[in-house]
């Protein structure tokens, strides 16, 4: 039977590495369902996990049959090999993964003989990444800190749009930016209100004014940091570097500034 793959941003079960100790009809159903799932989603493997099964088997696609890998366990690891690798997990999200190259591992098939199997490149790479699922895993945890940061927003766009350092279609700074541009006009505005206003509603405008500016000073403080942050993402992307947005922040303080000199003359 075809069962439903579980999809990112769906949390996969918190229950896995289930060892398998009975080799008994039900095995041989979940077996079956992973070939069906395998085969109507065009698939190379999968591991049981990946349909919220939590029994440590493994199912691998090959020319004219299958692997079934039942409680695989990796004794032995040689080379390492650095590849793009998708997921179905996250759908057309890539990463580059360092794995080893060649891999001696011992298993069950699905009749409760001890196996034992070497692999290598290809092979390799694919028994490792279905055997990071059965212990909960995934490509994002084989890749360091920044490689992660870059994976995070490759999540956030969707897509691969920041491959190579590319510019993403928006960011959270430019956010930032347009927010600060739209209340500093918003206060430079509010200024006229002074000729028409009563007293007493100049005084609540006159505090407005000041938190105002506050909010356009903590702002640009945030801005930069962030700003900072993305550009290190972000290296090809022209609006990312530094300059630019130190440009953009030293612009805002300067609208800032003269917004700060027009109400102190005329509070």
């Amino acid at each position: 039977m075809i069962k439903e793959l579980i999809k990112y941003p769906k949390t996969l079960s918190k229950e896995f590495n289930a060892p398998v100790r009975f080799f008994d009809e039900s095995l041989q159903i979940l077996i079956q369902d992973l070939k069906d799932t395998i085969e109507a989603n065009n698939l190379e493997g999968l591991s049981a996990y990946q349909i919220s099964n939590p029994y440590n088997v493994v199912v691998i696609k090959q020319e004219d049959d299958y692997l079934v890998l039942i409680n695989p366990r990796i004794y032995h690891e040689e080379g390492s090999i650095t590849s793009e690798e998708t997921t179905t997990y996250f759908g057309n999200i890539s990463a580059n993964v360092t794995r080893s190259s060649l891999i001696k591992l011992t298993y069950e098939d699905q009749n409760g003989n001890t196996k034992y199997l070497t692999a290598s490149d290809k092979l390799a790479i694919l028994i490792q990444r279905k055997i990071d699922y059965t212990y909960g895993g995934n490509i994002r945890y084989r890749l360091n800190s920044k490689e992660q940061d870059i994976f995070d927003q490759k999540l956030q766009y969707g897509n691969d749009a920041l491959q190579n350092g590319a510019c993403p279609t928006s960011s959270i700074k430019d956010k930032i930016s347009i927010f600060t541009n739209y209340l500093i006009a918003l206060s430079f505005i509010s200024l006229l209100l002074v000729f028409i206003l009563n007293d007493q509603n100049i005084l609540l405008l006159q505090k407005a004014q000041t938190y105002s500016m506050l909010s356009i000073l903590a702002l640009i403080l945030i801005y930069i940091p962030y700003g900072y942050y993305e550009g290190k993402i972000n290296k090809g992307c022209t609006s990312c570097q530094l300059g630019n947005i130190l440009g953009t922040a030293l612009i805002a303080t300067i609208k800032l500034s003269i917004l700060f000199a027009l109400n102190y003359f005329i509070f």
